[in-house]
């Protein structure tokens, strides 16, 4: 009979010890003793399986910096957020995080998406006027979409700007998601195309110019840029 008990405390500190590893490991798993929600129980989850580093080194730290980038963020920034593409909730912290230097606003991320084809009109053999065409064929046109990511200090009308400024670059806005935090930031995401080639360098420097030039006030310090070189724009 001794022997059972024994065994069974045994089990039992075992059991102990293994939850205890486990909550070191991961600090917003048990979300409803931490106040963290499901939604950042899960996008920590995935970044840790993924072996980012700032995660790996110190979950604990992170966790808690994860709980105050969605609690500066409305609502509708945690409905926006895709878990399958949890880094980006990541790239978002990191370029809030910039944003609190006044040297650095406003802070610009570019990256491309993917190429959208758009069908153009049918071309049929029968009303084809040069003879070369002998079966009905497609013209296509070509789209690079872009993401760009703009952070700086929230103030009213600030969409409009930033509007005039992808349209001044020569970019059409195909989605537009933005979000102001408690403390005063904004972070605008764009969808766009207009730039003809899936780099990012290029488009990333005219967005930079052409606010310093045109868009000063969106700064709330300076950018530090010449106006904008005309190379860079679309043609």
């Amino acid at each position: 009979m001794e022997d059972d008990d024994a065994t069974t405390e045994s089990a039992v500190v075992q059991c102990s010890i293994s939850s205890s590893r486990a909550a070191a490991a991961d600090p917003v798993a048990d979300s409803s003793s931490t106040g963290y929600t499901e939604l950042e129980k899960e996008v920590f989850g995935r970044l840790l399986e993924k072996g980012i580093p700032e995660v790996v080194s110190d979950p604990a730290s992170f966790g808690k910096q994860l709980h105050r980038h969605f609690q500066r963020l409305p609502m509708s920034y945690a409905i926006d957020v895709n878990v399958d593409n949890a880094e980006d909730v990541l790239l978002h912290r990191r370029i809030l995080d910039e944003c609190a230097d006044p040297d650095k606003r406003p802070v610009f991320h570019v990256r491309f998406l993917h190429v959208h084809c758009i069908p153009g009109p049918v071309v049929d053999s029968q009303d084809n006027t040069w003879g070369s065409l002998t079966a009905t064929s497609r013209d296509v046109g070509i789209l690079h979409l872009h993401e760009i990511i703009v952070s700086t200090m929230d103030r009213p009308k600030l969409l409009s700007q930033l509007s005039a400024l992808l349209s001044e670059v020569g970019l059409n806005i195909r989605e537009a998601h933005v979000f102001s935090t408690s403390d005063g930031f904004s972070l605008h995401i764009f969808v766009v195309d207009g730039w003809h080639t899936e780099e990012t360098d290029g488009l990333l420097q005219c967005l930079k110019e052409t606010a310093a030039h045109n868009h000063g006030a969106f700064s709330g310090g300076h950018i530090g840029s010449s106006s904008p070189s005309k190379k860079n724009k679309r043609s």
